[in-house]
């Protein structure tokens, strides 16, 4: 989604992760991701840095953090003001109630798939979401009426589901103070990118309850 403040333009979402892009007259703003635990009403940060509000500085343009399952996300951007520091100019809290979700399923299997939309539909009860499913089965896909309106749509949030390997190689998949999680913010940790924890073990269920918070 687009949001225009003063001079400031900021392109969000979260597909498959929480993305954003700002334009602006200003060199470097300062962007912030955190997160809701459940059952508490304070935030946690979960990473931060500097993006350039244009291009040719050197400087990156955009703010991501690739964590693609479930969580109650809360971004923010500040900018410096001469004479007062930095001030919060947006933040914007995960909420994809009344927008659309889409929901890749990946998977052979008709009743794993059939079980997987049963579970977004208690998703979608709690999050009043507009949903699109993207599996194998075209008769599953076709239950809900994003199927033939779903052209062109600039969705809220992405969500991939299925037993994804871990592929992940940066300093934090590497980091041996941490063996075998990923770690943000020196406290949240998980198994990969895709997943909280490793799915082995896990059955049909548990894998896209992990995945969409449930």
């Amino acid at each position: 989604m687009y949001i225009s403040l003063n001079n400031e333009y900021i392109y969000l979402n979260f597909n498959s992760h929480p993305f954003l892009k700002i334009s602006g007259p200003d060199d470097l703003y300062h962007v912030e991701l955190r997160e809701y635990l459940k059952n508490d009403d304070k935030s946690i940060s979960v990473e931060n840095f500097k993006v350039a509000g244009k291009s040719g500085l050197g400087w990156r343009t955009d703010f991501e953090c690739p964590i693609e399952f479930y969580g109650d996300w809360e971004i923010s951007v500040s900018k410096f003001i001469p004479s007062y520091g930095l001030r919060k100019i947006f933040t914007h809290r995960f909420n994809d109630y009344g927008k659309w979700v889409k929901f890749n399923l990946d998977t052979n299997d008709r009743e794993e798939c059939e079980l997987w939309v049963e579970r977004i539909k208690v998703y979608q009860s709690i999050h009043g979401c507009e949903v699109v499913l993207n599996s194998k089965f075209d008769e599953i896909n076709k239950k809900y009426l994003g199927y033939y309106s779903s052209h062109g749509i600039d969705f809220y949030k992405t969500y991939n589901i299925g037993r994804f390997p871990k592929m992940s190689t940066d300093f934090r998949t590497l980091d041996k103070r941490k063996e075998g999680v990923i770690w943000f913010g020196n406290w949240k940790t998980f198994w990969s990118y895709q997943h909280p924890r490793p799915w082995k073990f896990l059955n049909s269920q548990e894998i896209v309850d992990d995945i969409l918070g449930l």
